[in-house]
């Protein structure tokens, strides 16, 4: 390993925008890679790019043609491809990877939960109206939807290809506070939520808000990281495992 560690930094997660900025003000080098530009949680303050690899020998040429020497993934919890192709380059390439996972939330009834997407739609009560916060690349796992309507929030208004008709865009970026939660449910009379199980406290608001009015919320299990991996539950515990380098 060089004097000087040169970290990849998987971003997508609310703590990855924390760890760029101290790694920004730290003496290692870091890049970071993002798979969507409304994950970055604003600007990040290491050099990034948005890209996605197709497989575990095209991220090895990645570390190689950037000389990478250790692979922090504080990638979104549910983008579990990236991170099984990260966790794998890295082994192939004899770098240190480990995966921030927040703890997850405890699931009790009321609430319900979900194996995917596809199973949280079949779910669905005809007639229900559903806000569901899986993000728009999940909107095809919702046909044939039997509900009334699927309010989908997205982080903005980028052009894309027009949503099916039994959905609707709800634009706003993070953070949200239950109350406004509990106030936007009210507002678009929804019955059903389904969301997923990313952990922490930034993303609970919602589930909490669903179980305030009374709602059916249907949450979806977070893939497993990728095995044998090194798991980190915090941002402090992913700077303090870069400190260790």
């Amino acid at each position: 390993m060089t004097n000087r560690p040169n970290i990849l930094l998987i971003a997508g997660s609310a703590e990855a925008h924390d760890i760029a900025s101290a790694l920004s003000r730290s003496t290692m080098s870091a890049q970071a890679i993002l798979r969507r530009v409304e994950r970055s949680f604003g600007p990040l303050n290491v050099p990034s790019q948005i890209w996605t690899p197709g497989c575990s020998a095209e991220m090895q040429g990645y570390f190689a043609a950037n000389g990478i020497t250790a692979i922090c993934d504080a990638g979104h919890g549910f983008d579990a491809d990236v991170s099984l192709i990260a966790a794998e380059a890295a082994r192939r390439s004899g770098l240190p990877y480990a995966r921030l996972v927040r703890p997850t939330w405890s699931i009790v009834p009321p609430a319900e939960r979900a194996a995917s997407v596809a199973q949280a739609a079949a779910m669905i009560p005809i007639g229900a109206r559903v806000f569901a916060a899986t993000g728009r690349g999940t909107i095809d796992d919702y046909a044939p939807f039997t509900g009334r309507k699927l309010f989908l929030r997205q982080a903005n208004a980028h052009v894309r290809n027009p949503l099916p008709e039994f959905a609707e865009a709800v634009y706003g970026g993070p953070p949200y506070t239950q109350a406004q939660e509990v106030a936007l449910f009210r507002q678009l009379d929804i019955d059903t939520l389904v969301c997923r199980n990313v952990g922490g406290r930034p993303s609970r608001p919602k589930l909490d808000a669903a179980l305030e009015l009374g709602l059916r919320p249907i949450v979806i299990d977070r893939p497993a990281p990728p095995e044998g991996s090194q798991q980190l539950a915090s941002r402090q515990a992913a700077l303090a495992w870069l400190k260790s380098l």
